[in-house]
């Protein structure tokens, strides 16, 4: 088959081939049949690892038969049982987590400019695509920014939290790319509980966000719908003069939201999203 396909047009190839009806295929992955007329047409683009994985485990096929490559994550035959393994083993470990348990730190604290950047790097390996590099960055970050929390105090130690929480989102992200949701949501979960010790009020937004995105990926919809209105009532408060990202982490919440709400076929009244009464310096407010 030629690589020249599209992820749609390889499911389709596997499922006429498989003698498999449209309605059958979509039912063994939890999904309707014009949703998989969509995307073997190309009108619904396949982004999300852990869909193809189940299309692939529902058509009998290996992952790469429809990605036409080896492995989302840089091809390496044993990349993804390692790096998972790792970046579970960092989400597992107790003795990062709990000051009662964690080993003595001897060593000067990790400098908190060189943890933003790499924090920073990992983010950037994410929305580059390169999941493979992402998801080994990640275990280390976490100890470096548990060792911070542990060894700072005052300020510093809320910014070595608030990295914190970012480094637990960017592992959310990841492992919810790569199919490994209950992972996602444990990393998620400890983020925000960083992000509200930080006070760092955009870090919370954003942790907000990556919850609600993990309980719906779940497929907890219910909570996830709830999370979106109870958060996005909480972030109102700062919305006059917020910043283009507090704004962009309160408008995207809704996104969710929608996408919980639709799944569940809820069209009654939902969370009406404020418009700001004023933006900051050089920024106007539009109604949408």
């Amino acid at each position: 088959m030629t690589e020249t396909l599209t992820i749609g047009e390889r499911v389709g190839w596997y499922r006429r081939r498989r003698g498999l009806p449209q309605e059958v295929l979509a039912g063994l992955v939890g999904r309707t049949a014009d949703w998989l007329s969509k995307v073997e047409n190309g009108r619904i683009e396949l982004d999300r690892l852990s869909v193809i994985k189940s299309l692939a485990d529902a058509l009998d096929v290996q992952l790469g038969d429809l990605l036409a490559e080896p492995s989302l994550l840089d091809g390496a035959a044993d990349t993804h049982s390692g790096a998972v393994a790792k970046l579970r083993e960092a989400l597992m470990d107790y003795k990062h987590m709990s000051p009662l348990l964690a080993a003595n730190d001897v060593e000067q604290p990790p400098d908190l400019d060189i943890l933003r950047a790499e924090v920073g790097s990992a983010w950037s390996a994410y929305q580059d695509a390169r999941y493979s590099r992402a998801t080994r960055l990640v275990p280390d970050i976490l100890a470096q920014a548990q060792r911070a929390v542990r060894m700072y105090e005052g300020d510093q130690q809320h910014q070595a939290k608030a990295l914190l929480a970012m480094a637990y989102q960017g592992a959310a992200m990841v492992l919810t790319k790569i199919g490994e949701s209950d992972l996602a949501w444990i990393a998620a979960d400890r983020g925000l509980t960083s992000a509200q010790e930080s006070g760092n009020i955009v870090v919370t937004g954003s942790l907000f966000r990556s919850v609600a995105h993990c309980l719906l990926t779940n497929g907890r919809l219910t909570a996830a719908r709830a999370l979106v209105v109870n958060s996005a009532a909480y972030l109102e408060a700062g919305l006059d003069d917020a910043s283009p990202t507090y704004l962009s982490i309160y408008g995207t919440l809704f996104l969710v939201g929608s996408m919980a709400a639709a799944r569940t076929e809820d069209r009654g009244p939902q969370h009406r999203p404020r418009v700001p009464r004023r933006s900051g310096p050089g920024r106007t407010a539009r109604r949408p």
